[in-house]
């Protein structure tokens, strides 16, 4: 059974740290370069792990910012790096680690998750929808981009409405 880690970049070091980012260069190949997973997205909310034994099998990051919709400044959560070790997918992993975020969420009282996915059916168990907004971000060559990104989604997690308003994320998509 796997185990659960809560943990924050802060604390994420030595053994593990090399696991995990050995793990991450393994799953994100288009950033295999990058020797700091995290470092272009920093600060984090908090790193999910699982591990099976002393394998790390799974990983989430997550994030608080404030965005823009529409006019209005709105704090939401982000989820990034999602990973699950491919002997170990279709297991619900994902989900769960995206629950446990979710929550995590809920209790700082944001009312949207957003997140950028390679594989979007992934996510709709999770309550996960195709955002249609224009979105503004900070692009990984340093530029600012404009359009409707095609694996962003949102999952309201509150009693608020998504809205389909052009949305700045003041910063990377993570």
């Amino acid at each position: 059974m796997a185990e659960s880690i809560e943990t924050s970049r802060a604390a994420l070091a030595g053994g593990l740290e090399a696991e995990v980012q050995a793990f991450l260069r393994e799953a994100f190949s288009d950033e295999a370069g990058q020797r700091d997973y995290y470092a272009p997205y920093e600060p984090s909310e908090m790193i999910l792990l699982l591990r099976e034994g002393r394998q790390v099998i799974g990983h989430l990051v997550a994030y608080r910012r404030a965005i823009t919709i529409g006019g209005e400044t709105v704090e939401v959560g982000m989820i990034g790096g999602v990973a699950i070790a491919a002997d170990h997918r279709r297991q619900g992993h994902a989900r769960a680690l995206v629950e446990r975020t979710h929550g995590r969420f809920r209790h700082r009282a944001l009312p949207f998750s957003l997140l950028f996915a390679f594989e979007p059916s992934v996510y709709a168990s999770s309550g996960y929808r195709p955002m249609m907004n224009t979105t503004r971000f900070l692009d990984s060559d340093g530029d600012w981009k404009t359009f409707v990104h095609r694996g962003g989604m949102y999952a309201e997690l509150a009693d608020r409405h998504w809205p389909n308003l052009p949305v700045d994320l003041r910063g990377r998509a993570v």
